[in-house]
C-alpha cells in the first residue's frame, strides 16, 4: 500500500500492488481493483513487443541498405531507380498498381485513398524489383492495421480468413481495429496475391507455433 501522485487528477491517490492466488497481477486504486493479467502471459507479452522493436529496427537498416544499393545501379534506368525507392514507403508507381487491385482496407472497410498506406504483402525487402511494384503484392490498409500486418500480427488464409497473433493483448488489438475473439472473412483474394500471402504467413505472420 502507498500513495502516488496522480498527474491528470492532481492529486494523491492510493495504491496497492498484490500477486492473486490464481496468480495474477492485480492493482488497487482508490480502493478499486484492476487485475492486469497471469504474470507469465504478461511478460511474454512485453517480450514479444520488445523483440518486435528489435526487428523492425534491424528491417529499417536492412532496407536502407538495400535502397542505397538500387540508387547506385546505373544499369536501372533513374525512373525505375525513384519508383523502387518509393514503393518502400508505399508510395509512387507501386501506390497506383496497389490501388487498380484493392478498393478499401480489407478490415476497417475505409475507402477514401488518402487514409489508406499500401502495405507490401511480401515485404519489400524481400521482394525482387519486379515484385516491389506489383500490385497484386499489396493491400490498401488503414495505418493502425498496417502497422498489425507489416509486423506479423495479423495475416490472412488465401480464403480471406484473418489470422490474429496471440502475442498481442487482445484489448489492444481490439483498440487498434481488430476483434481477436471473432475470424471475420474479408473476401478472397486473387491467385497472385495468394502466392504473396503464403510468404506472408510462412516467413511474418507471428502464430502461436513459435514466431
Amino acid at each position: 500500500m502507498g500513495h502516488v501522485y496522480s498527474l491528470n487528477r492532481k492529486e494523491f491517490i492510493r495504491w496497492k500492488f498484490s500477486l492473486d492466488t490464481r496468480p495474477y497481477i492485480s492493482i488497487q486504486v482508490d480502493g478499486q481493483k484492476r487485475t492486469l493479467g497471469n504474470p507469465t502471459v504478461v511478460a511474454k507479452r512485453s517480450w514479444a513487443a520488445a523483440d518486435a522493436e528489435r526487428v523492425e529496427q534491424a528491417y529499417t537498416q536492412h532496407e536502407e541498405e538495400i535502397e542505397k544499393l538500387i540508387r547506385t545501379q546505373a544499369e536501372i534506368p533513374e525512373t525505375d531507380r525513384e519508383a523502387l525507392a518509393k514503393a518502400r514507403r508505399g508510395q509512387g508507381l507501386f501506390r497506383e498498381n496497389v490501388a487498380r487491385v484493392e478498393k478499401a482496407c480489407r478490415i476497417t472497410g475505409v475507402s477514401i485513398l488518402k487514409f489508406l498506406i499500401a502495405s507490401h504483402i511480401k515485404p519489400w525487402r524481400c521482394s525482387s524489383n519486379e515484385e516491389r511494384l506489383d500490385g497484386s503484392n499489396g493491400l490498401l490498409l488503414s495505418p493502425s492495421i498496417d502497422f498489425l500486418f507489416d509486423r506479423g500480427f495479423i495475416s490472412f488464409e488465401d480464403n480471406g480468413d484473418l489470422l490474429v497473433s496471440r502475442e498481442v493483448d487482445p484489448d489492444i488489438m481490439q483498440r487498434m481495429g481488430v476483434e481477436p475473439t471473432k475470424t471475420p472473412n474479408v473476401g478472397t483474394f486473387s491467385p497472385e496475391q495468394q502466392n504473396y500471402l503464403r510468404f506472408h504467413r510462412a516467413k511474418l505472420f507471428r502464430s502461436s507455433q513459435g514466431r
